[in-house]
């Protein structure tokens, strides 16, 4: 009902422009307004201040949220980076292990006593051939 009451008064008169020329009723040359077009032409003027505000409101947001998501990117881009390079740098570090392990024989004890006995032997063996 109210509704129906607010949309009677948007349907006021029509805005009216008369242009005129210097020496008619008017003492000037340029256009004359009724009430409507000069409450129109305030009511444009008093709406400008807010409209401009919704604007840049509008527009700042759009810039912030833009930055936000280049952010969020950025970030997203740097975990999966640093991730990678966690994975590479353990995956090397896997290579480093089984490497030393390629390089140290498996029984370091069972190769030194036959090392040792060997070479022991075969010093006793070079001497008794000397002798």
């Amino acid at each position: 009902m109210i509704l129906l009451l607010l949309s009677t008064l948007a349907w006021g008169q029509v805005p009216e422009y008369t242009q005129i020329e210097q020496g008619e009723p008017a003492p000037f040359s340029g256009r004359l307004f009724n009430e409507e077009a000069s409450q129109l032409i305030a009511d444009q003027l008093a709406n400008c201040v807010e409209k401009c505000q919704i604007e840049m409101d509008y527009q700042l947001g759009l810039a912030l949220a833009k930055k936000e998501e280049e952010l969020r990117q950025i970030k997203s881009q740097h975990k999966y980076d640093k991730e990678v390079l966690q994975l590479k740098i353990e995956a090397q570090q896997e290579r480093i292990e089984e490497l030393e392990k390629l390089k140290t024989p498996p029984k370091k004890q069972l190769w030194f006593t036959l090392g040792l006995i060997s070479g022991v032997g075969i010093t006793i063996s070079i001497a008794k051939a000397v002798n």
